[in-house]
C-alpha cells in the first residue's frame, strides 16, 4: 500500500486564483503538502462548471473537474478589490500567488506584479496565460483548441480525412499548470537563497510547442519535409518515428479490443518489427517473403522501389491477422519478455480495473460530500513524506472561519532579504546534478534544472547512440547524430561525459559522481541500475543525502515494470491512444512519444519539492516516477466520470461536451485551417451575422448551445462553406474582433515567423562546434529576476571529459590511463 506522510511542501501558504486555466497547479502543490486556498468570487469559480458532470449531486457541484483537480485545496470567499485591507493581509500571510487572470478579460490593478512585488518582496507570484502578458498576441481570446493550434502540436495530429485533430478532452492548460508548479518552487528555490520573492510569467502556449518532439525547431535548423504530409499519387511516405504518428497506421484490432504498435523502419524502431515476426513464427506464422525482412533496413528497399505500397499493405494484413487472435492482456507480457513493441489501448474503464495501477495503489477513493470518487493519487512514489491523504474538493466558501483563523493570527515570520554582495542571478546555483537519462522525459528535467544554474553532467555512450540523436530534426535535413535538434533542445546547458556502463570503471565514476551530486536522474528499464550496483540503497550508502529521480514507463515496481516501449505505448497505456480520432471512430491517437511530454512536469516538480524538503530535514529520497502515471492524471476527471457515472470517454473529433461550433475548419489555400471554439450564445450571435446576416442568426436550429450541439453536423457544414473561401489570415483577425477565440492551426514551419513566438523569443540560437549554432526551445515561463540563460549547447561526445574528471573528480594522470586502458571512456 502507498503511505502517505506530512508532504514535501508543508511549511508553504498558497493563494490560489486559477480557474480552469492553472486549477491543476494548486492541486499539485497541495499534493505535496502545501496550504492551498482556493480564492473564489461569490458566483464561485468557472471551473465549477466545467464538465464532466455527476448528474446526481446537486447543482453547482456537479463538475468532476473540479472534483478532481481541486481536492486537497480549501475554499475562501474573498473580492480582493472591494476587501482590500483582508487581501492584503492574506498576500502578507502567503508564500506563493497563482493566478490565471488573461489580459482579454481585464487583469484587475491588484494584481500588477510590480505592485505586489513592492508591496511584498517576499511573495512568489505566477501569471498563467495564454500568451504571456507580454506581444503581440498577448490580449488574445482563448479556448483549449485554438492554443493546441497555435502551438504547433494540432498541425501535427491528422485523421484520417488529413484534418488536424486535437485530444478530445482538454489538455492545454493542464501542460500549463503542472509547468506553473515547477516554476513556482524554482522561484521559491531562489527566496532561500535571497528572501526575496518574484513574478513568474508563464505563456501556455509556450508549453505545447513542447508537445511536438522537436518537430518547431524543423524550419530553424532547415530540415525540409522533416514531418512528410502524405498526399495524393504519394506511395512512399517514410514513417521512422517508432510511433506511426505519420502514417497512422499504428492501431491493430484484436480479439477482445485494440492495441498499439508500429511496424516500425530503420535502425531505431526496425529491430522491435523483427522481433514480431520472430514472435510470429513461433506462433506458426510464416510467410516466405515477410518473414525474411530485415525491417531496420527496410526503408532503402522503399524507397528504392524494391518494396512496394502494395507489399506494405500485404505485410499489414497479414500481421493484423495474426494479432486479431491475440487477447489485450496478453500483450504486454509478450513485449516484456520478446521485445515486441506493442501495447494494448486502455480505456479509462480499463485504467480502473488495471493489475499495474492496482498494484501501485495509483487510483485514490475520494469521500466527497455527495458520495465517492475515484482519481489519480501521487504523481510520484517511493517518499512516503512527501505526499499528503487526498481529501475531496472544496464547496464554495468551506474554509471561510478556519483560514482567516489561521492565516490571520498574528504576524508569520517571513524571510528577510539577503544582504550578501556578487550574488548569483541564477536560482539554482550550486545544485549539482548527474544526469543518466535517456530521450526527451528524463532529459528534460536536466534541462531546466541547467537553464536555471545546475551543474548538469550527463552521462552516455557513443556506443549505444541515444534515441534522440537519431531522430531529428537535423541541419539541413543530412542525418548526424552529434547535431540532432530534438537532441539540442533536450540537453542544452549539460556537461557532457562519455562513460560506457558496462565497464565497473565507468561505473566508480558514476559512484565518484554520486559523491558529488545533489541529484541523480535516470531512465533505464527498472532493474538496470541494480544490476549495475547502482542501485538507490547502493548509492545513498555512499550519499545519504542524494535525491534520486527514477523514470519510466509504468514504474519501479508492478507487473509491468520491466515493460519497456515508446511514449506512443505509454499513450496506450494511460488511455490517450483512445481519446484522439475522428467521428467516424477511428483513432490516430496524439502526436509522437504523448507521456514523455507530460511526465517531465510532474517528475522535475516532485523533485524541486524534495530538494526543499531535504534543505529543511536533510532527508534524501527515491523518487519514482511512471510515464504512465503522469500521463493519467491528465485524465482525472475522465476516470471520476467513469467511476461516478460509468461513461467511458471516447474520440468525438475536435468537438465540445459544452460549446459549439468548436472544431478545425478548412480555410483557402492549400493545407490552411483556422481553429474556432464559440463559448457562449454571445459569441454565436457574433459569428453568425458576421458569417450569413441576420437569416443565420435567427435560425432556430442554431439558438442556444445545446440545439447547436444538437444539429452539429449541419452548423460545421455551414461554418467550413465560409471559411473554405477566405483567407486565414483573415478569419483570425475578423474573428478576434468579435471577442471569439480563433487561431490559425500553426505549421512547425511557420512557427519562426508567429509574432509571440518571436517576441517571447521561444526559439534560441547558441553556439555550435560543428553546425556553427544549434537551435533549441527557450522555458516557457521567465522569472522577472532570476531568467533562464541559454549559453550551452548539448555536449557532442566526450566533449567535457577532461571539465569532469580533473575539473569536478579531480582525476590524476594514473586514474584517466586506467579508465582508458579499461576502454570505460566511449
Amino acid at each position: 500500500m502507498r503511505g502517505y506522510g506530512e508532504g514535501f511542501l508543508r511549511p508553504y501558504r498558497v493563494l490560489d486564483l486559477c480557474d480552469h486555466r492553472g486549477l491543476l497547479a494548486g492541486h499539485m502543490l497541495a499534493q505535496m503538502g502545501a496550504d492551498v486556498v482556493q480564492v473564489e468570487p461569490e458566483r464561485g469559480n468557472p471551473a465549477r462548471q466545467l464538465a464532466p458532470f455527476a448528474p446526481d449531486w446537486p447543482d453547482g457541484d456537479q463538475s468532476l473537474f473540479w472534483a478532481t483537480y481541486a481536492a486537497g485545496k480549501r475554499s475562501i470567499v474573498v473580492d480582493p478589490g472591494r476587501e482590500e485591507a483582508l487581501w492584503e493581509r492574506l498576500l502578507q500571510s502567503a508564500d506563493l500567488l497563482i493566478e490565471s487572470f488573461t489580459p482579454a478579460q481585464g487583469r484587475p490593478s491588484w494584481l500588477d506584479p510590480r505592485v505586489l512585488a513592492e508591496r511584498h518582496p517576499h511573495l512568489i507570484h505566477v501569471s498563467i496565460t495564454p500568451f504571456g502578458l507580454e506581444g503581440s498576441k498577448h490580449d488574445w481570446p482563448d479556448s483549449e483548441i485554438t492554443l493546441w493550434a497555435a502551438g504547433g502540436p494540432l498541425w501535427l495530429t491528422r485523421g484520417h480525412d488529413d484534418r488536424p485533430l486535437r485530444i478530445s478532452v482538454p489538455q492545454a492548460y493542464l501542460h500549463a499548470g503542472a509547468t506553473a508548479a515547477s516554476a513556482a518552487l524554482i522561484a521559491l528555490a531562489d527566496r532561500t537563497r535571497t528572501g526575496l520573492g518574484q513574478h513568474v510569467d508563464l505563456a501556455v502556449v509556450q508549453t505545447l510547442s513542447q508537445c511536438t518532439l522537436g518537430a518547431v525547431l524543423a524550419e530553424g535548423v532547415a530540415h525540409a519535409d522533416f514531418v512528410p504530409r502524405r498526399k495524393a499519387g504519394d506511395d512512399h511516405v517514410v514513417d521512422l518515428s517508432g510511433s506511426g504518428s505519420i502514417t497512422r497506421k499504428s492501431k491493430w484490432t484484436v480479439s477482445d479490443g485494440l492495441a498499439e504498435m508500429h511496424l516500425g523502419i530503420g535502425l531505431a524502431a526496425g529491430p522491435a518489427s523483427n522481433k514480431l515476426m520472430t514472435w510470429m513464427r513461433d506462433e506458426g506464422w510464416f510467410h516466405p517473403t515477410f518473414s525474411n525482412w530485415d525491417w531496420s533496413t527496410l526503408h532503402e528497399k522503399i524507397l528504392a522501389g524494391d518494396v512496394s505500397e502494395a507489399d506494405l499493405d500485404a505485410v499489414r494484413a497479414w500481421v493484423q491477422s495474426f494479432l486479431a487472435t491475440r487477447h489485450k492482456d496478453e500483450l504486454v507480457g509478450v513485449a516484456i519478455q520478446r521485445g515486441v513493441r506493442i501495447a494494448p489501448i486502455l480505456t479509462v474503464a480499463d485504467l480502473a480495473e488495471s493489475p499495474q495501477l492496482a498494484a501501485r495503489d495509483f487510483i485514490d477513493t475520494i469521500n466527497g460530500p455527495f458520495g465517492p470518487y475515484r482519481m489519480p493519487g501521487a504523481f510520484a512514489r517511493g517518499c512516503p513524506d512527501g505526499f499528503v491523504q487526498p481529501r475531496p474538493a472544496p464547496r464554495l466558501g468551506e474554509h471561510d472561519a478556519e483560514v482567516r483563523d489561521e492565516w490571520l493570527a498574528g504576524r508569520r515570520s517571513l524571510p528577510a532579504p539577503a544582504v550578501a554582495h556578487n550574488m548569483s542571478d541564477r536560482p539554482l546555483e550550486g545544485l549539482k546534478v548527474l544526469d543518466l537519462a535517456w530521450v526527451v522525459a528524463g532529459p528534460l528535467m536536466g534541462r531546466t534544472l541547467a537553464d536555471f544554474g545546475a551543474a548538469v553532467v550527463r552521462v552516455e555512450s557513443s556506443r549505444r547512440v541515444e534515441t534522440a540523436r537519431v531522430m531529428g530534426p537535423f541541419p539541413h535535413g543530412q542525418y548526424d547524430v552529434q547535431q540532432s535538434a530534438l537532441f539540442e533542445t533536450c540537453n542544452a546547458g549539460k556537461l557532457g561525459l562519455s562513460l560506457d556502463l558496462s565497464k565497473e570503471p565507468a561505473r566508480d565514476v558514476v559512484r565518484d559522481l554520486v559523491r558529488w551530486a545533489d541529484v541523480l536522474v535516470e531512465s533505464f528499464t527498472p532493474g538496470q541500475m541494480a544490476k549495475w550496483n547502482l542501485s538507490y540503497e547502493e548509492l545513498r550508502a555512499i550519499n545519504p543525502e542524494l535525491v534520486m529521480v527514477s523514470t519510466s514507463l509504468s514504474g519501479q515496481d508492478g507487473p509491468n515494470a520491466r515493460y519497456s516501449g515508446y511514449g506512443n505505448h505509454g499513450a496506450a497505456l494511460s488511455g490517450f491512444q483512445y481519446i484522439v480520432g475522428g467521428t467516424d471512430g477511428r483513432l490516430v491517437g496524439p502526436y509522437g512519444p504523448y507521456t514523455d511530454f507530460v511526465a517531465p512536469r510532474f517528475g522535475l516538480a516532485a523533485l524541486l519539492a524534495a530538494l526543499d524538503y531535504r534543505r529543511r530535514t536533510g532527508k534524501g529520497c527515491h523518487l519514482d516516477i511512471s510515464q504512465v502515471e503522469a500521463g493519467v492524471q491528465f485524465l482525472a476527471p475522465q476516470i471520476a466520470a467513469c467511476s461516478v457515472t460509468g461513461e467511458i470517454q471516447g474520440a468525438v473529433g475536435n468537438r465540445d461536451a459544452l460549446m459549439a461550433p468548436h472544431g478545425v475548419f478548412r480555410a483557402a489555400g492549400d493545407d490552411q485551417w483556422i481553429a474556432i471554439a464559440v463559448e457562449n450564445d454571445g459569441q454565436w450571435r457574433d459569428l453568425a451575422l458576421l458569417m450569413g446576416g441576420a437569416s443565420l442568426e435567427r435560425d432556430e436550429r442554431f439558438a442556444t448551445a445545446q440545439m447547436r450541439r444538437a444539429h452539429v453536423d449541419d452548423l460545421e457544414a455551414i461554418v467550413e462553406d465560409w471559411t473554405a473561401a477566405r483567407d486565414v489570415q483573415w478569419l483570425e483577425q475578423s474573428l478576434r474582433r468579435c471577442g471569439i477565440p480563433a487561431h490559425r492551426v500553426q505549421s512547425i514551419y511557420g512557427m519562426g515567423a508567429d509574432p509571440q513566438m518571436r517576441e517571447r523569443e521561444h526559439l534560441v540560437r547558441v553556439d555550435h562546434p560543428l553546425s556553427g549554432t544549434a537551435m533549441i526551445e527557450a522555458a516557457p515561463f521567465r522569472l522577472s529576476r532570476t531568467p533562464a540563460r541559454y549559453e550551452l549547447c548539448a555536449p557532442p561526445y566526450g566533449r567535457d571529459n577532461d571539465r569532469v574528471l580533473r575539473g569536478i573528480l579531480g582525476y590524476g594522470k594514473d586514474r584517466l590511463d586506467a579508465l582508458a586502458t579499461a576502454d570505460a571512456l566511449a
